[in-house]
């Protein structure tokens, strides 16, 4: 086990420093906007709160594991200021991280449109419990460059987001959530906060009784990993339960397969599966299962996430038009 964990460990480093996507992902990506673009804030009707829990690759030691908590509301007569914040929990392998960051929009009326222009500001810590594995038979316990490794580190950071919709018709965003590319010396000394780029789109035709929801994520870090694609299509039954499935792929995966051969330009890496109930008094529960099809689907059985979220407007719990975006 810890020999296992020692490899994810040193994964981790690798990927830190060379060409990985470092941000949580997301299956429940269209709940929870506000994680990754900070012009979202305020978009919704009242105020907004959502919790998503992720267990990612079960059975493989030291597999990512995430949570959040992320809450925004409109203020003025106009809702032109929106304002929320998030905090967000991630532990892959021996490292720990915990972000909270402060969101900001400003929303533009262009008829029955709106154009968000979004920041968000806040402090970024990662800890790493280098004792799990030194010690271990793999790794000597007086190697310099381990002891010498502080064991964690507070960063602050900031981004910007666009973010452009109809409300319950249609929306198009982009957004860089974290502009600085901060050195995470707890993890090495060759690993670096890379900055991601987000663009996202999606949009919603039907009526009461039956809807459908296409939407898409794309997230790109430049140089540093190949483009992840999500495609969903979600379908809304009566205004009350969501259904749907996600497929996600990398764009540009170029890796080297044991035979020496390298893999396809498009990889496929899961193809996720999604329900949510939206209850009464602005209750939403939800939960998604991700099917890995990457190589590593033969040591894992998949990826869990669940949702819980709770809208309100006004004095009391209710919501007079159900959320679609």
């Amino acid at each position: 086990m810890r020999k296992l964990l020692l490899a994810f460990a040193f994964m981790v480093i690798y990927s830190l420093s060379a060409n990985a996507q470092q941000e949580v992902r997301y299956t429940k990506y269209m709940f929870n906007k506000l994680a990754f673009n900070p012009a979202y804030a305020g978009s919704v009707e009242g105020f907004d709160l959502t919790a998503i829990f992720r267990r990612q690759w079960v059975n493989i030691p030291g597999s990512p594991t995430s949570a959040t908590l992320s809450g925004h509301t409109g203020l003025g007569i106009n809702k032109k200021v929106g304002v929320g914040a998030f905090i967000e929990y991630d532990k892959i392998g021996v490292h720990n991280s915990l972000d909270f960051q402060m969101t900001y929009s400003y929303r533009f009326l262009l008829g029955e449109s709106r154009l968000a222009l979004g920041l968000q500001g806040g402090i970024f810590n990662m800890r790493s419990d280098w004792g799990q594995i030194i010690n271990d038979d793999l790794v000597d316990g007086t190697d310099p460059t381990l002891n010498n490794l502080p064991n964690s580190e507070l960063l602050p950071n900031f981004g910007v987001g666009l973010y452009y919709y109809k409300p319950n018709s249609f929306y198009i965003g982009a957004s860089v959530p974290r502009l600085l590319e901060n050195e995470l010396e707890s993890v090495s000394r060759l690993a670096h906060q890379y900055r991601h780029y987000y663009a996202m789109a999606g949009v919603v035709f039907g009526n009461e009784k039956f809807r459908v929801k296409p939407s898409t994520l794309v997230k790109l870090v430049p140089s540093n990993a190949p483009v992840q694609v999500d495609a969903n299509l979600m379908f809304l039954i009566r205004d009350v339960f969501w259904i749907g499935g996600t497929y996600r792929a990398a764009v540009g995966n170029t890796y080297t397969l044991p035979d020496g051969t390298n893999g396809s330009f498009i990889q496929s890496e899961s193809v996720d599966f999604i329900a949510a109930f939206l209850m009464k008094k602005g209750i939403r529960i939800g939960y998604a299962y991700d099917l890995t099809l990457s190589p590593l689907g033969m040591y894992t059985s998949g990826s869990h996430e669940v949702m819980l979220g709770y809208s309100f407007v006004g004095k009391g719990p209710r919501i007079r038009t159900p959320r679609y975006f």
